[in-house]
């Protein structure tokens, strides 16, 4: 009996964990979202996720509080409380990264290698708590490896081209979202092993849940007063291959017309001509900003309020 319901919320458990992948992957596709160009940045997808997860959250505390619970036994201590928002700031930079890669990636290619991770917790249980690496560990370490094989196999039975293949910045989101859900496996559990007596998880999700927040809000609103200040969308010069592939290819023919106007072409590189006015500046960043030619300021780029809602309504649903 107990090995049912164990594989009963295994299932559960994947088929929520499926669910958010694909809903995620619609939402960054303008085929689901009315064929438009997605125009949300992972940022503001991010925020608008954390404020769903939030009011949940805070739904469930407040059913408490008025069933009966103790204001008291919603503080979870100090010591608690430290870990929570270690866990809070890794979890938003994941969730960027959730929100970066289904943009250009299938679930069914990105999905096993963001939970690499899975394969080496039993290991670091070892490492850290002593605890033993049992005959189902190394079940799911073979689950994991498979995962990993499977979107290669048809390069290696077949001469289709597969698009298996990540290009830097996924690699690089790849390795950094292992190593949050990492640490936040096992901060998760320092978090409910040094919460004072009584204090339950819902408490526990609402402090994760508001310093997620004020870490996503915080990066929305700083980082592109930075990226302006370092001219991110106005490059003095650009590699020429670069420029044609990552700015003009996804500009209109007038944008391009006016980006010409402003770069010439020096022997490799397209320069930006000096003496450039203030209104010429804005109008330089703002085309560049269209093109995410700056893909870590791009990430924050964007306002909360969405001219398109779809996308939001995606990530809403996935939560």
């Amino acid at each position: 009996m107990e090995w049912i319901l164990i594989i009963i919320w295994l299932l559960i458990i994947n088929g929520g964990l499926g669910g958010q992948y694909i809903l995620n992957w619609m939402g960054n596709q303008p085929d689901f979202t009315g064929g438009k160009k997605i125009d949300i940045s992972p940022g503001v997808m991010t925020w608008w996720r954390e404020l769903s997860k939030l009011a949940w959250a805070v739904v469930a505390v407040t059913i408490e509080v008025i069933r009966g619970k103790e204001i008291k036994y919603l503080w979870p201590g100090f010591l608690s409380l430290s870990t929570i928002i270690i866990c809070a700031f890794t979890g938003v930079i994941e969730n960027i990264g959730f929100f970066y890669l289904p943009r250009y990636y299938s679930p069914h290619i990105y999905a096993p290698y963001v939970n690499v991770y899975l394969a080496f917790l039993p290991f670091f249980g070892k490492i850290l708590f002593n605890a033993p690496i049992r005959k189902e560990h190394w079940f799911g370490i073979t689950l994991v490896i498979i995962g990993l094989a499977i979107p290669h196999l048809p390069r290696f039975f077949s001469n289709s081209q597969s698009h298996a293949v990540f290009d830097s910045t996924a690699i690089i989101w790849i390795l950094v979202i292992n190593g949050c859900l990492l640490s936040q496996q096992v901060l998760n559990n320092k978090t409910v092993q040094t919460a004072l007596p009584g204090v339950g998880p819902n408490a526990l999700v609402v402090w994760r849940e508001i310093w997620k927040m004020i870490f996503i809000s915080t990066a929305i609103f700083i980082i592109p007063v930075i990226g302006n200040l370092l001219h991110a969308n106005m490059p003095m010069s650009v590699d020429k291959k670069e420029f044609e592939t990552r700015i003009l290819a996804k500009t209109d023919e007038h944008k391009k017309d006016v980006l010409l106007n402003y770069y010439s072409l020096q022997e490799d590189e397209y320069v930006l001509r000096k003496n450039i006015s203030e209104n010429e500046e804005f109008a330089i960043k703002e085309i560049i900003k269209e093109t995410e030619y700056n893909r870590f300021f791009a990430l924050f780029e964007g306002n909360i309020l969405p001219n398109n809602w779809l996308p939001i309504l995606f990530v809403i649903a996935a939560v």
